[in-house]
């Protein structure tokens, strides 16, 4: 009957608009989450014997966290707190490991409001990982010159005002 058919028609319209607006808030955190190797992703250059990692021309910060690690969640907002206020100056990149699979790393980065860069790809993760001498634990932070030394370098639960600190001494 007609009747039948407008509530199939206006079920199939909720359904779209339900769909567009949860795929819409996965597409939000997708933009932050990278790869080496996606267009979007980190332009980067390793110089082992010069013990240096360049991240295009801006100094930057590797945040290294876990997904089952309450200290790295404390971390988090403090981190995005910061990438606010420096962000046009400094790159904050994360290093979420190990995987979960990208739509369970996905929604860590909607739970937590993650606004800056963050990669849980093997690869990128295994690339900055041996970048920095190895990851033996998380919550680990370090800081970049623009030439890519690393000037800082902090593991644990960090107040803010010393990563502060940190970034200010890189501008």
């Amino acid at each position: 009957s007609k009747i039948q058919r407008c509530q199939m028609r206006y079920k199939i319209l909720l359904l779209c608009l339900v769909s567009a607006l949860v795929l819409g808030c996965v597409k939000q955190y997708e933009k932050h989450h990278i790869t080496l190797n996606d267009s979007s992703g980190i332009d980067t250059q390793f110089f082992p014997a010069e013990k240096r990692l360049k991240i295009g021309d801006k100094p930057y910060m590797l945040f290294f966290f876990g997904t089952d690690c309450g200290v790295c969640k404390a971390a988090i907002p403090d981190l995005n707190a910061l990438e606010k206020e420096y962000g046009k100056e400094v790159q904050f990149i994360g290093i979420l490991g190990p995987s979960k699979g990208f739509d369970k790393d996905i929604e860590i980065l909607k739970e937590h409001n993650i606004t800056f860069k963050t990669t849980s790809d093997k690869v990128s993760v295994d690339y900055f990982s041996k970048a920095v001498g190895g990851v033996m634990g998380v919550p680990v932070i370090y800081f970049f010159d623009k030439d890519g030394k690393m000037r800082s370098k902090f593991i644990g639960l960090t107040p803010k005002s010393v990563l502060e600190g940190a970034i200010r001494s890189l501008l």
